[in-house]
């Protein structure tokens, strides 16, 4: 009977090894580098629009551009948060204050700020105060 309970401790502490321990013991700290957070999920979205426009150059050319925009609304608690802009984006800060490292650059935001980011770019910014409102307007190509 003892062999048998020691069995089923043995397994227990082998399924906890396999299967919790790895997840835990693999995360980063807190004080290593950020992951990139999708904004959508991250912070709290509380207007959003996307539709396509339809332009003429001046030759003559139609092209036709997908624009989007969207109004973040960033809470202070989440800390340093890293973005990565798929396309053009053009941000505008409307309340709170967002401190941003843009190419090793850090700089403040303070309300009516406005700064663009080429597609593919990296943003990590941080909310100075309790939230910080946050307009990014996106275009791409179709």
């Amino acid at each position: 009977m003892k062999i048998r309970n020691n069995s089923v401790c043995v397994l227990i502490c082998a399924a906890f090894a396999f299967s919790i321990a790895p997840g835990y013991f693999g995360q980063e700290s807190a004080g290593g580098k950020e992951s990139v957070v999708e904004p959508a999920k991250a912070f709290r979205v509380t207007e959003g629009f996307q539709s396509p426009l339809s332009l003429k150059t001046k030759t003559g050319k139609a092209v036709t551009l997908k624009v989007g925009i969207h109004t973040w609304s960033i809470d202070g608690a989440l800390g340093r948060q890293t973005i990565r802009t798929t396309d053009f984006t053009l941000f505008h800060l409307r309340g709170g204050k967002i401190k941003v490292f843009i190419d090793g650059k850090e700089e403040m935001k303070t309300p009516d700020s406005y700064w663009t980011l080429p597609a593919g770019a990296m943003l990590t910014m941080q909310v100075k105060g309790e939230t910080a409102l946050l307009d990014a307007m996106t275009v791409s190509l179709k």
